[in-house]
């Protein structure tokens, strides 16, 4: 009921964004990374505050101190916390009510000399009401070597390994995945001849089954493009980013385009929703949290709001310490990570 209520609060005049960053200790601890609830006001006018910090807290020790530590995904107020590195375990925690559930290890071990690049999805499975993880192995070491996969639900506790269908390798970059509406996506790429063809892979986490979609054939190829999934219009969407040089400042201009449906020979039909820039001290987007306004950080690591169709910025009391900043749009939730709860 608490979920239900959270979710379908139509009337809220704010939304929530967490922030992923790494800040500094003192000289013992280190850096550390910490997680930030900040209030971005829905309907704010120019000269109005847009935001209100609400509550600072660090990821707990391990996971909070390691250094490749990123916000996998996000889902009914749980975050899912992972590292690049195999032998981390990855976590699902619940920062409003401070419950962190570390998840078994892995089970997708690589044969002796191959190396894997490990990639993370969390999601909800609507049919069995259960959250699931899944976890996608990819050699990255010269050879063909399958690519594996395996999934943890929370209800059972353990990982079980199941089947893939493809051979891509996939990004590993700050907003190359995303969760929306029982679907998990990933920005994948496959070598072919010289050149690289991009695809977008999903992981429906009912069906528990692989799909790919292939992405607009200008996308392919582009010197200096770089491309972020984004949740827009009630879709899923992929935002592109060009760098051009304006003297001695480094300016970008970013495309949004969306899929809708099917053109001749069933082929995905992509169009674009408009054009942003070039803008100047932007390093990278981050997430719509509007349909019009989307957050970015800028090169010194600070975040900003960017409102496309009055064209302002709004700086926000965001740092981070290197480049690593990453963002969800938040909703706090009573739901366990303890499977002994579900």
């Amino acid at each position: 009921m608490n979920l239900s209520n959270s979710m379908h609060n139509k009337f809220s005049s704010f939304t929530s964004i967490v922030f992923k960053r790494t800040i500094l200790k003192d000289s013992s601890d280190g850096k550390q990374v910490s997680l930030s609830l900040l209030n971005l006001c829905n309907n704010a006018s120019d000269g109005e505050h847009l935001h209100s910090v609400v509550q600072e807290f660090s990821v707990p020790p391990p996971m909070g101190l390691a250094s490749s530590l990123e916000i996998a995904d996000y889902c009914d107020g749980i975050i899912c916390l992972n590292t690049e590195k195999a032998s981390d375990r990855a976590a699902l925690y619940n920062p409003s009510i401070k419950e962190l559930n570390f998840l078994p290890k892995t089970c997708l071990l690589p044969p002796p000399y191959v190396k894997y690049a490990y990639h993370v999805g969390f999601g909800y499975d609507s049919k069995a009401k259960d959250y699931k993880v899944v976890r996608i192995a990819c050699s990255i070491s010269h050879g063909e070597h399958p690519t594996r996969g395996e999934i943890y639900t929370l209800s059972s506790n353990f990982w079980r390994e199941i089947k893939t269908n493809f051979s891509t390798l996939l990004y590993s970059t700050i907003g190359s995945s995303l969760y929306f509406k029982g679907v998990y996506y990933w920005y994948a790429f496959k070598k072919e001849l010289e050149h690289h063809k991009e695809f977008i892979i999903s992981f429906d986490m009912s069906e528990e089954l692989f799909h790919h979609t292939s992405l607009p054939d200008r996308f392919h190829g582009a010197s200096g493009c770089y491309i972020r999934l984004v949740a827009l219009k009630e879709s899923i969407a992929v935002m592109t980013g060009l760098s051009h040089r304006r003297g001695c400042e480094v300016a970008k201009t970013f495309e949004v385009w969306g899929m809708e449906g099917f053109g001749a020979g069933h082929k995905e039909l992509w169009i674009k929703y408009f054009t942003v820039g070039p803008l100047e001290g932007i390093e990278y987007p981050l997430v719509f949290w509007k349909s019009d306004e989307f957050l970015a950080a800028t090169y010194d690591l600070s975040a900003v709001s960017y409102n496309v169709c009055t064209q302002t910025f709004n700086y926000l009391p965001i740092h981070g310490t290197q480049e690593d900043l990453q963002t969800v749009v938040y909703m706090n939730s009573i739901v366990s990570v303890n499977p002994r709860q579900q």
